[in-house]
């Protein structure tokens, strides 16, 4: 993907009500987990994927600087 396209994807998501976030999220999830989970040479579990999600989401939020509430930020207000 050219960062352009990401650059689009990004500035779409944002747009996108908070409902519709988490619908796309529920989109995109299994797709991550798929991809966290082919990249290691034994399958993972689920507990692993999402595991890795997480502290790839984690390591995302630490690097992000939103000039909006995300809903990311809105997604770790609620694991708290």
């Amino acid at each position: 993907m050219t960062e352009t396209l990401f650059d689009e994807a990004r500035r779409l998501a944002d747009r996108l009500s908070p409902l519709d976030q988490m619908r796309l999220m529920e989109y995109i999830l299994p797709r991550v987990a798929h991809a966290v989970s082919s990249r290691h040479s034994t399958p993972m579990s689920h507990t692993d994927a999402w595991r890795d999600f997480f502290r790839i989401g984690n390591e995302v939020v630490a690097s992000d600087t939103p000039t909006m509430d995300t809903l990311t930020a809105a997604v770790l207000a609620m694991r708290r």
